[in-house]
């Protein structure tokens, strides 16, 4: 895991201790913040390839999910709140998207599919 855009000299991500693993869904990592003041938004930099994070409001609804390519960077990310005006589920593609507008994310949609066990009061 790592902070939001904060390198080391290695070329590497720093991790400071801002997330705790609090559980795991079909092998991907439940994160919380530490302090329990923070935002809930996850991680925006990851120090392993090809990782996955999920994090779930208070209430044990989804509130996120992300995933890392090998570069160590964001490839999406799933969000369910308020999108052009009524709460949804939808996905930012981070990669070769020119206008990082996110789309509404539909039970049809293959990323749906793929990871509606995610997606608990949705």
């Amino acid at each position: 895991m790592g902070s939001r855009g904060s390198f080391l000299e290695s070329g590497g991500f720093s991790t400071p201790a801002r997330w705790q693993t609090v559980g795991y869904v079909n092998g991907i990592k439940v994160l919380k913040p530490k302090n329990p003041e923070a935002s809930l938004s996850l991680p925006e930099r990851s120090n392993t390839p090809g990782t996955a994070y999920v994090s779930y409001n208070k209430d044990g609804s989804f509130k996120q999910f992300i995933i890392f390519g090998n570069d160590r960077l964001p490839v999406y990310r799933i969000d369910y709140g308020i999108h052009r005006g009524k709460k949804s589920l939808h996905i930012h593609f981070m990669k070769g998207n020119k206008n990082k507008s996110p789309k509404i994310l539909k039970p049809h949609h293959i990323l749906y599919k793929k990871h509606k066990d995610l997606f608990k009061g949705v």
